[in-house]
């Protein structure tokens, strides 16, 4: 979903806000909670790809939002630039160097030569919706990410440019090769996709049936995988960086956000991070991060509710035969070291990130009553799951039993 294309649920229209290199103002922010508080869920939805979206937003109240949106520069005024591939980016930049200035080239690409409009001129539909880009930090802290697209700038300060999930990438010697090189692949791919039935949504589909022969690839420097990723930034105060804060499962309490915005200057950078978290200036929190509400922030590294994810669950997701998110949150003290718990509500799995190692997921059995089950990451695919019980009790008080003799 987009704001101007947003999407269905069962609990209303969903609506997205893709921020621009990651960052959105503290004027900003509290137009998104005053706007959730009035029209929407009164939470602010983070999602692993650094997007923010309102949901449960009434079908009467859509053009107001988007109005609304509008006029806080939050989305275009165009929709044709609100519907060109994502370019998804590092929170870990400082502005005006590499980093940013290539987020910024390969927004601006992305807009004039891929958006629906420049493709239609060129004959092409428009990418599939979920057909995304990156920019990732140097120590390519989103790798597992899976878009696309993924560029960085490199150690040695050439560009990077990695193609689906390939493990392999090109190097280019100035940022411009790099991004005229990612957009001959959308085009490619664009252009290809076509004659596969059905159609792959993403590069990695085309990838299995050919490799792109293209200008822009030729003088590159083809490398082989670098070292393993970075770790992901956890809540508290990073020298480099800033303040990292957490929001249980994800989910920005509006009236929570609209306080905390309220107290930094207007223009005060607060950025979405892939690991649905914020970060923000160290100088501009240091007077505030003390008086932060526990029960809406995570501020501490240990915090349990960072071992637990979840999907949207019931009753909001019509899908959904349990309340997951009520349920991750209750299990969170109980799980054991070393683990992360995603619970959904239903076996598609939606919301599961790669750091999840154990499942707790709703089904339907053979009398169509809805059953909890429980299976390490990795067994999701592998049949039925080796433990469950009936959805309609109460997790059982020995769940944290349970959880140990997975891995047994």
């Amino acid at each position: 979903p987009t704001a101007w294309q947003p999407m269905r649920a069962q609990d209303g229209w969903m609506v997205r806000v893709r921020p621009h290199c990651a960052a959105l103002s503290a004027a900003q922010w509290r137009v998104l909670a005053d706007l959730a508080l009035a029209h929407a869920h009164p939470q602010i939805e983070l999602t692993r790809l650094g997007n923010v979206q309102l949901r449960g937003v009434g079908e009467s109240a859509l053009e107001t939002v988007r109005a609304r949106l509008i006029a806080a520069r939050l989305v275009p005024e165009d929709a044709d630039a609100d519907l060109a591939p994502a370019v998804h980016c590092t929170p870990l930049y400082a502005p005006g160097d590499a980093t940013h200035a290539l987020a910024r080239a390969l927004s601006l690409a992305a807009v004039q030569c891929l958006s629906p409009r420049a493709l239609a001129r060129q004959g092409l539909a428009a990418l599939p919706s979920k057909f995304g880009l990156l920019v990732d930090d140097p120590a390519r802290r989103m790798q597992a990410t899976g878009a696309d697209l993924q560029l960085w700038v490199a150690q040695d300060q050439g560009h990077g440019l990695a193609l689906g999930d390939s493990s392999d990438w090109y190097c280019f010697a100035h940022a411009h090769d790099a991004v005229e090189a990612a957009v001959q692949v959308a085009l490619w791919f664009a252009a290809d996709v076509a004659a596969l039935a059905p159609a792959p949504t993403r590069l990695r589909g085309l990838l299995s049936h050919a490799r792109p022969q293209l200008p822009g690839l030729q003088g590159a420097q083809r490398r082989a995988a670098g070292a393993a990723p970075a770790q992901a930034l956890a809540p508290g105060l990073h020298s480099a960086h800033g303040w990292v804060i957490g929001t249980p499962l994800g989910r920005v309490d509006a009236a929570a956000m609209s306080q905390l915005a309220a107290q930094l200057p207007p223009q005060a950078e607060i950025r979405v991070t892939p690991w649905r978290s914020l970060l923000l200036p160290a100088d501009a929190m240091a007077a505030h991060i003390d008086g932060l509400d526990a029960a809406q922030w995570i501020t501490a590294p240990a915090d349990a509710r960072l071992k637990v994810s979840a999907c949207t669950g019931a009753p909001r997701c019509a899908q959904g035969h349990v309340a997951a998110q009520t349920l991750a949150l209750a299990l969170a003290q109980q799980l054991p070291p070393h683990t992360h718990l995603h619970v959904s509500g239903c076996a598609k799995f939606c919301a599961l990130g790669p750091d999840a190692s154990a499942l707790l997921f709703a089904a339907a059995d053979e009398a169509a009553a809805a059953r909890l089950h429980l299976c390490r990451a990795e067994q999701r695919s592998a049949g039925p799951a080796p433990i469950s019980w009936p959805a309609s009790s109460d997790a059982p008080a020995n769940i944290k039993k349970l959880l140990h003799d997975l891995y047994l």
